[in-house]
């Protein structure tokens, strides 16, 4: 099977196209709801939806995002002026997932993604709700319609890093995943709040990386939606898919984008994706070490036509500008392509050495320049770190 690279679409989603389309970056695209509305996913060319998937985004019921109202499937959507609430939503969940899964046949997915809703914190009856409410009756009409004997069904499992450091809870969480015959894949979703931009938290990626491998040693197909660069590590647990996005909030999941919020958020600033740094750079000052170390920027550089595009550019890139992601998706499609060149044992010998090389790259930049903290090594040693204990647990 190997590695595969999926988009996840979000906020100016004709990039993704773009880049998976022009430049042969991944196998497809995860289309979102939130983002996209049901309109123009029905206009969208057939051959880009064919080697697609399509997230329900169930993960927020209630919420009143204007593009889920275009979809007659959506909680909030199908319960009308009411509005969702979990008894009354229920009663018709089984004409929710017929819509849904119908929507899904019709487009011709690749594959067809069962939903769930999305628990902030430990719940007490976080499987019996999933699988009333929403897995039961999207696997009976699944069933009823034979589309299970045409393509691989995924069931969403969203989940937090709270819920994983629970063993027990964990554990639960497996057995339920794997008691549905029906179900041949997994499609993971970890909120994991942290301070920095890139995961720095050994214990967590140990317990998420286990439950990845659990699964994939339970002969399911996994998919890991909604990762950063942390997902290199991730490929240690076997053949999966793994996603990149462009914004952050495709690289990091949050209920935030799920609100409707009338709340002015600024922008971020520009970030450079540098393969051997295994992190994105502030762009300014990628440019400043350029200039002033063009040696050692030759030594961490990893050129494309969008970045040279960027740093050639006689007006300002913003993070709005599309060269930036793009240059992010071939660059890390190309790490991800390597990695997959290695078998399962040899990966995490591979890995090691690219975080190393990543450690001493950062030194070297050390003596002559200050990087801002979001584009520093903290994450690498506790990648480090989880590496080891995860390949002294197998």
């Amino acid at each position: 099977m190997a590695i595969k690279l999926l988009h996840q679409m979000g906020h100016n989603s004709i990039w993704n196209k773009d880049s998976f389309e022009k430049d042969g970056v991944g196998v497809g695209l995860c289309y979102s709801p939130v983002h996209e509305t049901a309109k123009n996913i029905n206009a969208t060319k057939k051959q880009l939806k064919e080697t697609s998937i399509f997230d329900p985004q169930f993960y927020l019921p209630s919420s009143q995002k204007k593009k889920f109202q275009t979809y007659d499937f959506f909680p909030n959507t199908i319960l009308g002026e009411k509005g969702f609430n979990t008894v009354d939503y229920t009663a018709i969940s089984s004409e929710s997932a017929k819509r849904c899964v119908d929507f899904q046949i019709k487009n011709n997915f690749e594959k067809i993604i069962i939903p769930a809703r999305f628990y902030e914190q430990i719940h007490p009856k976080y499987i019996e709700h999933q699988s009333e409410s929403y897995v039961i009756p999207f696997i009976n009409y699944i069933k009823k319609v034979g589309v299970n004997n045409r393509k691989e069904i995924i069931l969403t499992v969203p989940i937090t890093s709270g819920m994983l450091n629970v063993e027990e809870y964990k554990v639960n969480i497996l057995n339920w995943i794997t008691s549905f015959p029906e179900i041949s894949g997994v499609y993971f979703i970890c909120q994991h709040d942290r301070p920095s931009k890139q995961v720095s938290d050994t214990s967590f990626l140990i317990d998420y990386m286990d439950t990845i491998k659990s699964t994939i040693d339970a002969d399911l197909s996994v998919i890991v939606g909604y990762t950063n660069t942390e997902s290199i590590l991730y490929t240690l647990c076997g053949d999966l898919s793994v996603t990149v996005g462009a914004f952050e909030n495709t690289r990091i999941f949050s209920l935030d984008k799920f609100i409707v919020s009338d709340e002015d958020r600024r922008g971020p600033k520009p970030r450079i994706y540098m393969p051997a740094l295994l992190n994105w750079v502030n762009f300014e000052e990628a440019k400043l070490l350029r200039k002033a170390r063009p040696e050692l920027w030759r030594k961490i550089y990893n050129p494309t036509s969008y970045s040279e595009d960027a740093l050639n550019a006689t007006t300002t890139i913003t993070f709005q500008n599309p060269l930036l992601y793009k240059h992010y998706f071939i660059a890390f499609n190309e790490q991800i392509k390597k990695i997959s060149e290695y078998s399962i044992n040899q990966r995490s010998v591979y890995v090691k050495s690219l975080i190393e090389e990543a450690l001493k790259n950062y030194s070297e930049i050390k003596k002559v320049f200050t990087l801002e903290k979001n584009g520093s090594d903290e994450h690498l040693i506790p990648w480090l770190n989880a590496i080891k204990l995860f390949s002294e647990r197998r």
